[in-house]
């Protein structure tokens, strides 16, 4: 099997198995075995479970961030932009059964997980944002407003979804409302002002 291939099969198999068993009791030997590799071939290429753990977690991150992207992008102009942003954000990331269960079952895991890549989150946020901004806009308010605006939208998002809430956030008015009142005014400067085209 062909490097690539090995390692997108070791991939695949953990998120499998992550899935079945949660991030912390898998055994490689689960996962070679459903990958078709010898634990020698998973070590190649992942020093530990922990390095496996952060390599499924960030290829999930990359295709969900596209996700959002290309769901925002498609949708009709929204009121407001960033209401929309965080909802979708959320909303996508609780139908990710993987990434979901990471974060009810394992928070302590996932906050590991944040202080060892948030600058790579940040990156994956802000790619995704100057995807869906209208065209030009993210060069006008420049890099620096677009990282400070993925900064935020995760540093909230993880607030649902991690810490325990004191009203219902289940339904995207529900998150829209929690937007608009929390979200929205904490923004940085620059981005206070609705999107203009």
């Amino acid at each position: 099997m062909p490097a690539g291939d090995a390692t997108q099969a070791i991939l695949d198999a953990a998120l499998v198995e992550f899935e079945r068993h949660g991030f912390r009791r898998v055994a490689l030997d689960d996962v070679a075995r459903r990958a078709g590799v010898s634990r020698t071939t998973i070590y190649r290429r992942f020093a530990n479970r922990d390095e496996l753990v952060a390599a499924v977690v960030e290829r999930e991150n990359v295709a969900l961030f596209a996700d959002i992207a290309a769901e925002l992008k498609d949708a009709r102009t929204p009121q407001n932009f960033y209401v929309e942003a965080f909802t979708q954000s959320i909303l996508m990331f609780r139908r990710h059964r993987v990434l979901n269960r990471m974060m009810l079952d394992e928070p302590a895991l996932v906050l590991e997980l944040f202080h060892r890549h948030y600058g790579a989150a940040i990156e994956r946020m802000a790619e995704a944002l100057r995807v869906i901004f209208p065209a030009g806009f993210a060069e006008r308010i420049g890099p620096a407003a677009v990282n400070d605006l993925a900064d935020t939208i995760l540093r909230y998002a993880a607030v649902v979804l991690i810490l325990p809430n004191a009203e219902s956030l289940d339904t995207p008015d529900e998150l829209r409302t929690f937007a608009r009142r929390h979200f929205l005014p904490s923004l940085p400067a620059a981005l206070v002002s609705p999107l203009r085209v």
